[in-house]
């Protein structure tokens, strides 16, 4: 006799990160297996209760999602959302997501969206102008489409990211250069 059954599920308690309508929140997972997760999500500014959510959930169910202890990073679907006991429990179904991620999040302390912006670098009294790769709320990765002399590990910079209304002082943490092109690594100092 066949006998439908859901998949193995691990009940263990992590702690990671929810990017989702424009809001990066934190979330504890209880209950993971191969498909998806149940996470618990500590509420945000703008997603604060199960009606923000269900509204979002009528334009996007997307999410991107980073589980630190589970070197875990990627795309999810919301699946459902509800509220038990005057928690938001929420599940979600891994659609592109990176598991045992050890050379990606090795040295990375938190999620990072994938998203292009544009910014300005100001170091040795020149403006440069950037094209942003990624950003997290601790640093970003940028690319600048020529080689600059000033800029070497642990360089100083100010920083101005109009889009996000972000003017910061920070400090140059890698360089990745190539011939048409050089990747900066930026960790963020200061934000005035």
């Amino acid at each position: 006799m066949f006998q439908e059954r859901k998949e193995y599920r691990k009940n263990f308690n992590a702690v990671g990160q929810l990017n989702v309508g424009g809001e990066t929140l934190h979330f504890n997972c209880y209950d993971v297996s191969v498909k998806g997760a149940m996470i618990e999500l500590v509420p945000g500014q703008l997603l604060s209760s199960v009606d923000d959510f269900e509204k979002l959930l009528c334009e996007d169910r997307r999410a991107e999602i980073f589980v630190e202890e589970l070197m875990l990073a990627g795309e999810v679907s919301i699946v459902w959302v509800r509220e038990e006991r005057g928690r938001i429990m929420m599940g979600l179904e891994f659609e592109t997501v990176v598991h045992n991620a050890e050379k990606l999040w090795l040295k990375r302390r938190g999620y990072r969206k994938t998203e292009p912006f544009t910014a300005e670098l100001f170091i040795d009294k020149d403006r440069l102008h950037v094209d942003g790769v990624n950003r997290s709320t601790k640093g970003l990765c940028v690319k600048l489409s020529v080689q600059h002399p000033a800029i070497k590990p642990n360089a100083p910079v100010k920083l101005q990211i109009k889009e996000f209304g972000l003017a910061a002082l920070g400090k140059v943490v890698w360089v990745s250069s190539s011939d048409d092109s050089t990747l900066i690594g930026l960790q963020i100092v200061s934000i005035n």
